[in-house]
């Protein structure tokens, strides 16, 4: 009998998940098991099986090469990315497209008309999704504008359209009832 089957007899699990947990390691009380399992028919130490994984996702990997026949330019700047969720994504304050204007009324005027599109985007939302029938076609005309003005425009707009069409609809509803009628 193969070690792998007698370990899985003991540990009563299937082979496949003694050889994750024999090569990748494992966290449950089950890998426990199986890990202790493979201490008694082995001699391995079970806390070792349990680390099998870490240790190789701790060994460093050299980067590969991306471009190979890159050259360095002393003139390019290279900003860092500041992934945080925490830190808020605004241009550095040496980048070179910086305008010399108060950037605090300026920043202060369309925070507030980005807040106040996208109260109104979420209050008329549901409607224009029953309107439209459809919620993406919704989403997408909501996410587009960025103003209210720009939203009432849009509102405006998908209303007058889903007017004549409806009042075509019931035009020819009507034509048709009438020939029938006839």
């Amino acid at each position: 009998m193969s070690q792998l089957v007698q370990v899985a007899e003991i540990a009563g699990t299937t082979r496949a998940d003694v050889v994750r947990v024999a090569t990748h390691g494992g966290t449950s009380a089950s890998d426990w098991a199986i890990a202790h399992a493979i201490q008694q028919v082995t001699g391995r130490d079970a806390a070792e099986t349990m680390w099998a994984g870490r240790a190789r996702q701790t060994e460093p990997e050299t980067p590969a090469q991306t471009n190979p026949r890159a050259a360095h330019d002393p003139e390019v700047r290279i900003y860092p990315e500041n992934t945080s969720p925490e830190d808020s994504n605004r241009i550095a304050p040496h980048h070179p497209g910086d305008h010399e204007h108060d950037e605090d009324t300026s920043d202060t005027e369309d925070d507030a008309e980005r807040v106040a599109a996208q109260t109104l985007a979420d209050s008329v939302f549901a409607d224009l999704a029953e309107v439209l029938d459809n919620p993406r076609a919704a989403h997408r005309l909501t996410r587009a504008w960025t103003t209210p003005t720009e939203g009432r425009q849009v509102l405006v707009q998908v209303l007058e359209v889903h007017a004549s069409t409806h009042l075509r609809t019931e035009i020819v509803a009507r034509q048709i009832e009438a020939e029938l009628a006839a």
